[in-house]
């Protein structure tokens, strides 16, 4: 009997490791200087019901990272980093906003939702957990964008723009109703 209780656990560690493994650093520093950040500053965060919006992935500040996550229900959390540090860590709550902070490597690692669209207790585990992400987190943050860091072949061909004259769209008569 106590074999089984020490075999079941060491199996349930194993499997949730394998699905935590950290991005390869290369694929890791291309998605971030694809979008002109330092992959140091670019963290992950797991945070029950809601998922990362890859149009969203961005730059912060001057050299932060930035990304939403959002809920089936429409709640948008907003996950910010800053190279810098941050000079107090903690969550609180400002008009309608709530913010936790945390510090990681010397990254601060911000949360920020509305007031009552997360737990603030989840909040506070998701920032404290923040971490560089893991392969399949690194592929749903830059999910909209070319692995190779690419810009998906230029710009898009419209069709209603003309080849000459002022630029303004072709808008065929009566199409506005």
């Amino acid at each position: 009997m106590k074999v089984l209780r020490w075999v079941v656990p060491l199996g349930v560690v194993t499997v949730a490791a394998c699905g935590s493994a950290a991005a390869d650093a290369d694929e890791l520093a291309s998605r971030a200087a694809a979008i002109g950040v330092d992959p140091d500053v670019v963290y992950a965060v797991a945070l029950d019901g809601f998922e990362p919006v890859s149009q969203s992935v961005g730059v912060s500040g001057d050299a932060g990272f930035s990304t939403a996550y959002v809920s089936a229900e429409g709640g948008v959390v907003m996950l910010t980093t800053d190279p810098r540090g941050a000079t107090s860590t903690g969550c609180g709550v400002s008009g309608e906003q709530q913010e936790c902070v945390a510090v990681h490597d010397g990254v601060a690692v911000t949360l920020t939702a509305p007031a009552g669209v997360v737990d603030e207790d989840a909040l506070r585990a998701a920032v404290a957990g923040a971490h560089p992400p893991s392969s399949e987190e690194l592929a749903a943050l830059f999910a909209s964008m070319p692995a190779d860091g690419g810009d998906g072949g230029g710009p898009v061909e419209r069709g209603d723009l003309p080849a000459e004259g002022d630029g303004a769209p072709l808008d065929p008569e009566g199409a506005a109703g």
